[in-house]
């Protein structure tokens, strides 16, 4: 492969951003969506690759379609087949780009590749999510190998940054790294019109279901919480999908809740704005974060959220905004939501107050300009 040469920036040769993202439901999708909206490298034309087993949801594909984005989906085999689809991953990411914009380490087999090939090509940055105390042997790795197969490693908090430091040492490069912190529209994250419907008290939580998310504590928390309040109908809703479901489900049967715990599956990005205004309380019971995307989103709803004691979310649940429990203690967990079960005044002002954050905090414009001065930088042109 011969290198790429960068295209002039002039609205006749307008820039190519390639962002790639996982296939399925996931958090990386939603950050990139906010980017976009957000008028994130204005007059660049936006390319996505979307990369895994699962096939794309129709309401990414709807709304890429819609924002005038082009989208290539990159199917893998499960378990197989690792060394072709790495190859087709580097040929739909290096297609004719100027700016690679890689939302997770998944890829980086496949722009490891290029390494030492891409002479004047394409600048290259990876945004890291994955939270530090659920990161694997092979997360580590595919972390060192970003360090030196692209031209910029983003950390969403200064923690994530000096925990990557300490873990990597040598292998990591202190000089390629900056801390831009994920950012979502708080407007169309916004609390509902009007007073909350009568009926059962809604708890939810949204996320993949995978092994790095606690849902089983959440439903045994679930349960004594329902034997706690009797009088009270309470009933919990989970919106997302992944390898765990089987063992949620099975939990849910045990424990006698298939009348009172929904399954929701994936949902569409204004599903999850409509299920998130549906609720009175959000839990997020997680086993570790870096910073949550669905927090973010509840807060910005202006729900109460109670939410697991790790790092990379008690740095975004700090008195006064939510209530935290010791992960993986359904006790403790039942205790918390009780709190705001039997408090209604206590939690209208944590979702207030979580409100309130987000319009200070998490805007997705202050993102988008971040990322696009950090852009310019590394192609050497003004901001």
């Amino acid at each position: 492969m011969t290198a790429m040469t960068a295209v002039s920036s002039s609205p006749a040769h307008p820039l190519r951003v390639t962002h790639v993202i996982y296939s399925g439901l996931g958090g990386h999708s939603a950050v990139m969506f906010s980017l976009l909206d957000a008028g994130f490298m204005p007059g660049a034309r936006h390319h996505v690759v979307l990369a895994g087993i699962e096939t794309p949801p129709e309401d990414y594909t709807t709304r890429l379609d819609a924002l005038g984005a082009s989208w290539v989906h990159v199917g893998k085999q499960a378990g197989r087949a690792h060394l072709d689809f790495y190859r087709r991953l580097r040929r739909a990411i290096f297609d004719g780009t100027d700016v690679v914009f890689l939302h997770g380490v998944a890829a980086i087999p496949a722009v490891a590749m290029m390494l030492g090939r891409r002479g004047r090509g394409p600048v290259v940055i990876l945004r890291e999510t994955e939270p530090t105390q659920v990161k694997t042997r092979r997360v580590w790795a595919m972390l060192a190998l970003a360090h030196q197969c692209t031209d910029a490693v983003v950390h969403l908090t200064p923690e994530a940054a000096a925990d990557a430091q300490a873990k990597l040492r040598l292998l990591h490069r202190p000089a390629h790294t900056s801390i831009i912190a994920n950012g979502l529209d708080t407007e169309f994250f916004s609390p509902a019109d009007g007073p909350a419907a009568n009926g059962p008290l809604r708890i939810g939580m949204q996320s993949r279901l995978q092994a790095t998310k606690d849902h089983l504590t959440l439903i045994e928390a679930f349960a004594q919480l329902r034997t706690a309040h009797p009088a009270r109908t309470l009933t919990l809703e989970i919106a997302g999908d992944g390898p765990t479901r089987p063992a949620i489900e099975a939990r849910i049967k045990a424990l006698g809740l298939t009348d009172t715990v929904t399954l929701l599956g994936m949902l569409g990005r204004e599903e999850v704005r409509d299920f998130l205004r549906g609720l009175d309380l959000y839990v997020h019971s997680s086993f570790g974060e870096t910073q949550s995307n669905a927090i973010m989103q509840a807060m910005a709803t202006g729900l109460p959220v109670v939410a697991s004691d790790v790092a990379g979310v008690s740095n975004m649940i700090r008195p006064g905004l939510g209530l935290l429990h010791r992960s993986g203690d359904a006790a403790d967990l039942a205790q918390q939501m009780g709190r705001l079960v039997g408090d209604p005044a206590l939690a209208r002002q944590l979702g207030q107050a979580a409100r309130a954050q987000s319009l200070a905090v998490y805007g997705a414009g202050a993102s988008a300009r971040a990322y696009e001065a950090l852009i310019a930088r590394l192609r050497g042109v003004p901001a």
